[in-house]
């Protein structure tokens, strides 16, 4: 488990004045489950997903997590290299690999017979993928996912969204996902996390179970969709602004 416990940032702007990007954040991220964190854009949840992988350091609070297990930051735009093909995208930053275990990945996220295959820059999809074959690769415990999903089409993101609930069971590993969409968050999550705006700021969270994409006309669905957007109109009526339903 990774436990954030009341982590903030700040900065200093280039006039001198002091800037709360994160306050007092603390959740809980379960080995095994799939953790989201909902809030609008500028939130500072791109900050937070990178003190989590420790690619920045957090003002004040602390954070419990195993220094042994390793946590991979798949940041909001896919990468890829163009002049390379899927195999040896997999396989970037690996200073060894072993090529059966390289090839059952890029077939467990659906690239199967692609191994030589060069990506296309506009294919969002196609390129999540990789860089999800690639996080893999490298055997971590957790998978920090920076709003991947927006820019992709709706087909593309329900396939998406299929494919990590089958490789978290399949792989037994856990995926913290920062997001501004509701749906997607009932989609993938065990739970859920709200973060208010300016400065980011957890409001409260829910225990779900995670829905197929067959069951977002349910009652039930439709139910926890009203009952995220009414939380966030408690804090401001502002608030909605930037969240996706």
């Amino acid at each position: 488990m990774v436990e954030l416990k009341n982590i903030s940032k700040e900065y200093v702007t280039e006039d001198g004045f002091k800037k709360t990007v994160l306050k007092n954040v603390s959740c809980q991220v379960q080995e095994e489950k799939i953790t989201s964190i909902i809030a609008a854009k500028n939130s500072g949840l791109s900050t937070l997903c990178k003190i989590i992988c420790d690619l920045e350091t957090a003002s004040s609070g602390e954070i419990g997590k195993d220094s042994k297990k390793k946590i991979v930051y798949l940041p909001s735009e896919p990468s890829s290299f163009p002049w390379r093909n899927v195999f040896d995208n997999v396989t970037v930053g690996l200073k060894s690999f072993n090529k059966d275990e390289i090839v059952r990945l890029i077939k467990l996220v659906g690239l199967d017979g692609y191994e030589k295959f060069h990506p296309h820059k506009d294919s969002l999809g196609f390129r999540f993928r990789i860089s999800l074959a690639r996080s893999l690769a490298h055997k971590p415990s957790l998978i920090v996912v920076d709003d991947c999903f927006r820019s992709m089409d709706h087909q593309t993101k329900n396939e998406i969204y299929l494919l990590m609930k089958e490789v978290s069971l399949s792989e037994r590993i856990g995926f913290f996902i920062a997001t501004t969409n509701v749906t997607e968050a009932l989609l993938l999550s065990d739970r859920i996390y709200l973060v208010k705006s300016q400065p980011g700021e957890v409001v409260t969270h829910f225990d779900i179970k995670k829905y197929d994409v067959s069951e977002m006309d349910s009652a039930e669905f439709i139910s926890w969709r009203i009952r995220i957007e009414n939380e966030f109109k408690k804090i401001t009526p502002q608030s909605l602004s930037g969240i996706s339903i």
